[in-house]
């Protein structure tokens, strides 16, 4: 796995503040999450699958009564931005993008919490301040109908997907630049900006929502679907849907962490949902889904992924990200929901 220049002195910076941070003990955790009974859950993960999730916890915590709030990851944080400047701290708990957890990190709005989860989790996958551990991997992939395209025929290359053929033919959420941006960052802007406006010719079906588009794809709306996640057609094909995926090389690769709120109501209950998303129980129900976990040693259905040369995405990314989403959406036009 090829990993980004900064997080190379992550894993030693970690080893001081896992000792030298003092936590309480589980059974303190425990204790104290009684008291609380209830928990806020903010994601962008789909609904039913946090609800698998929150379902096990509730299993595991009886006395935990856990709630979810569910938006796609720009929504989230606008949400949680215009919460703060009105004074309001409602969630305990934030499951999101890079460039959330990058933005609510500086804002103040994450609590330092090292779960002791954390010595399982695969760098670079944890935050060297000990803001937040992501949850699992979000490899790119190109998706395609197995009905409509063989797979010997699905554009690999950036060159493969400017032949004319597939002028109409693919599908792409308009909501998520970060591919775009980290594809101009690696070309350098000039090249790769004249390369994405002729990719922009090609007309692309524009959705937001990778589970609308995934759901388009099944039904042959399009026979390509270009940047969506692995785990959105490994969901799809667990259903039996006609869809399969390829990757380009390298795979540019997303990630989901969590973190608890700066100033939650139920701290204790918080840092106990933390350490079951990072735990062996929670990464395998992850897993099944069809995500791949970040946690070492726990398998995903999805084949093959053991093999694909990935790229991480920068967290430190964030700082661009209005400005590439401007010309994002300048290129590729508006989305139709």
């Amino acid at each position: 796995m090829r990993v980004s220049r900064g997080f190379f002195f992550v894993a030693l910076t970690m080893f001081f503040i896992i000792s030298a941070e003092v936590r309480a003990s589980d059974e303190a955790f425990i204790q104290g999450a009684k008291k609380e009974g209830a928990l806020v859950i903010y994601t962008s993960m789909t609904v039913d699958q946090a609800q698998k999730l929150n379902d096990a916890f509730k299993t595991k915590y009886p006395f935990i009564q856990p709630s979810l709030f569910r938006a796609d990851g720009e929504r989230l944080l606008t949400k949680i931005m215009a919460e703060a400047q009105a004074g309001k701290y409602d969630f305990d708990v934030v499951q999101s993008a890079e460039t959330q957890a990058y933005f609510l990190k500086r804002k103040n709005l994450l609590a330092k919490y090292v779960s002791p989860e954390v010595k399982n989790i695969q760098k670079p996958f944890f935050d060297p301040d000990g803001y937040w551990a992501a949850v699992y991997m979000m490899p790119n992939v190109i998706g395609y109908n197995t009905r409509l395209v063989k797979r010997n025929e699905v554009p690999k290359s950036d060159e493969e997907l400017l032949n004319p053929k597939w002028k109409g033919k693919i599908g792409m959420d308009h909501s998520k630049p970060e591919w775009f941006s980290w594809k101009v960052k690696r070309m350098g802007d000039k090249k790769g900006l004249a390369y994405m406006k002729k990719l922009g010719a090609q007309e692309f079906k524009l959705y937001s929502g990778l589970t609308i588009l995934t759901s388009l794809l099944a039904a042959g709306e399009f026979p390509l679907v270009l940047n969506t996640y692995l785990h959105n057609v490994e969901d799809a094909k667990r259903k039996s849907a006609p869809v399969d995926w390829i990757t380009q090389d390298p795979v540019f690769t997303k990630f989901q962490p969590i973190g608890v709120g700066s100033k939650a109501a139920h701290p204790n209950a918080a840092r106990l949902y933390i350490d079951f998303m990072l735990g062996e129980e929670g990464q395998k129900i992850i897993a099944s889904f069809g995500r791949v976990p970040t946690r070492g040693g726990v398998q995903t259905t999805a084949q093959g992924i053991d093999k694909l040369n990935y790229v991480i995405d920068d967290i430190g990314a964030g700082e661009d990200f209005n400005k590439y989403n401007d010309l994002f959406r300048n290129i590729f036009g508006a989305p139709k929901s």
